[in-house]
């Protein structure tokens, strides 16, 4: 498992054949473990003052090596491209 300091981007891939899920794991607010959750802004995007880089924002050379990680195990690219 890696978990990524607080506020540093990240991403998830598959790069399998099959279906992947992922399970995020965070603080809770309760009376046993009171911890002042913080709202990160995490579902909204950058360009509307969130934290979250939409893949058409995202740096080309992360889609390129997330391909030629799929056609090493001979599966196909399903998003579509996105133009600028």
């Amino acid at each position: 498992m890696i978990v990524p300091p607080e506020r540093w981007f990240h991403q998830h891939f598959n790069a399998g054949n099959k279906p992947a899920r992922y399970l995020a794991m965070h603080e809770r607010l309760s009376r046993k473990y009171p911890s002042g959750l913080k709202n990160w802004e995490v579902d909204r995007n950058l360009k509307e003052g969130g934290n979250q880089i939409e893949y058409e924002d995202e740096d080309p050379m992360i889609r390129e090596m997330f391909e030629k990680e799929l056609a090493k195990r001979g599966v196909q690219c399903q998003m579509p491209k996105f133009k600028k």
